[in-house]
């Protein structure tokens, strides 16, 4: 153990022994994690419109669109296929293509989770690129993001490779 870990077993211990009410640290929640179809936004003809939360789309930026998690998770995106990764912002709705019961494809705006959708997620050009999607378009990802939720005392995650 090194001498920090020593110094903050040893003040616990002298709260503890003192009668103090010992503070532990809260234990990180494991990252939810997802599987599915990634898109992405195109060329950028978008930029500069509104996104869902009411900034303006800048291709250049590490963003994307999730259907129902909340604006400004970050989320680690893995493209599978080459091992490529890279943290993005939630800052849109979508993807919005759905598979009819036909087999054809369709567009509908909507949150729910019974539609057989194409993808979990639409992702900006910067995003696409750093995973190297941009050439294949639909690329099955791997998300991984923490609960925000009070009760997990979580702020931000830092994971090493």
């Amino acid at each position: 153990m090194s001498i920090i870990e020593w110094t903050v077993i040893f003040a616990m211990y002298a709260q503890f022994a003192a009668g103090l009410d010992v503070d532990f640290p809260e234990v990180e929640a494991p990252p939810v994690q997802e599987t599915g179809l990634a898109s992405w936004y195109g060329d950028g003809s978008w930029h500069g419109d509104i996104t869902a939360n009411g900034e303006d789309f800048d291709p250049q930026q590490y963003t994307c669109a999730h259907r129902n998690l909340p604006f400004n998770t970050l989320v680690l995106i893995e493209n599978r296929a080459n091992q490529r990764r890279t943290w993005c912002r939630i800052n849109d709705r979508g993807p919005y293509g759905i598979i009819d019961e036909d087999g054809t494809w369709d567009f509908v705006v909507s949150s729910s989770r019974d539609k057989n959708w194409r993808g979990i997620l639409d992702m900006s050009i910067a995003t696409a690129e750093a995973l190297g999607t941009t050439e294949v378009g639909l690329q099955s990802v791997h998300l991984r993001y923490w609960d925000r939720s009070p009760a997990s005392g979580f702020h931000m995650a830092s994971l090493n490779p």
